[in-house]
C-alpha cells in the first residue's frame, strides 16, 4: 500500500492518515512527535464509572451528561516509545512506561485541579495530575487547567474521546517545539493535537488506527479556528 491509502484528511499545513501507527509513520518525515499514546495500562475508560461515589464530594455533581467510553485500541500491550524519540519528543502518560525512556529531567506536569483545589482537599475522584516525558527541556514546567470528568475550564460537553486532552494543553506543548518542526501525533485520537497545531499555524500529522476517530477530528478542524489562550 502506498501512503495515499491512508490519507483522511488534509488541509493547509494539516494531514490525517488512518492507519496503524509505525506501518503509516514509516512512510512519512516528521521532525517531532507530541502525542498521548496508548500507556499499556488497559485504562477503564467508560466514564459511567464516574457515577459512583467514592466521597460525599460527588453528591453536588450532576453526572447527567457522563459518556460512555470503549477501551483504547492497544492500551491492553506495554506502549514501546521507541519508534517515536528519534528527533524531539514530548510523550504524555510516560509514568507508565517510564523504564522504557530515557532518563529525562525535562517533564512536563498538567495540574488539573486549577480553580478547585479545595474540592482535591476533599476528596478529588480522579487523577490530579498527568505527566508527559520530553528531550525538549531539561527542567520541569506545569500547566494549569481545569480538566476531570465534567470539570472543564474549556470545551464543556465536548466529550469526544476517553483520553481526550485540551486543546489549550497541546497548544502550550507546541510552544516547547522548534516552529519549523513537522510535528508528528501518531496516536491521535479525535485530533486535539491537529487542531492545536491549527490553531497556531504550525505544520502537523496526524494518525489514528480508529476511523470513527478520524471522522471526529475532521469535523473538530472543520470547526472555526479558535482563538489563542
Amino acid at each position: 500500500m502506498s501512503l495515499r491509502d491512508f490519507l483522511f484528511h488534509e488541509e493547509s499545513g494539516i494531514t490525517l492518515y488512518c492507519g496503524a501507527a509505525e506501518k503509516v509513520a514509516s512512510l512519512i518525515q516528521f521532525t517531532a512527535v507530541l502525542s498521548d499514546p496508548p500507556w499499556g495500562a488497559d485504562t477503564a475508560t467508560n466514564a459511567q464509572r464516574f457515577t459512583r461515589s467514592p466521597s460525599p464530594w460527588w453528591n453536588n455533581v450532576d453526572t447527567s451528561r457522563i459518556v460512555a467510553h470503549e477501551r483504547v485500541v492497544g492500551d491492553k500491550e506495554p506502549f514501546d516509545p521507541a519508534p517515536w524519540l528519534k528527533g524531539s519528543a514530548i510523550l504524555w502518560g510516560a509514568n507508565h512506561y517510564a523504564s522504557r525512556l530515557p532518563d529525562s529531567g525535562g517533564w512536563l506536569i498538567w495540574d488539573k485541579r486549577r480553580g478547585a483545589e479545595d474540592m482535591a482537599e476533599k476528596g478529588w475522584p480522579l487523577g490530579e495530575a498527568e505527566l508527559a516525558w520530553s528531550n525538549v527541556i531539561g527542567t520541569t514546567r506545569v500547566f494549569r487547567n481545569l480538566w476531570s470528568g465534567l470539570l472543564r475550564s474549556a470545551e464543556k460537553g465536548e466529550f469526544y474521546h476517553p483520553t481526550q486532552k485540551p486543546v489549550a494543553l497541546m497548544e502550550w506543548c507546541l510552544g516547547f517545539l522548534d516552529e519549523n518542526d513537522t510535528v508528528l501525533d501518531p496516536f491521535c485520537g479525535s485530533g486535539t493535537t491537529l487542531l492545536a497545531a491549527k490553531n497556531l499555524g504550525r505544520l502537523a500529522i496526524g494518525i489514528e488506527v480508529e476511523s470513527r476517530y478520524c471522522e471526529i477530528a475532521v469535523k473538530r478542524l472543520r470547526q472555526e479556528v479558535l482563538p489563542l489562550t
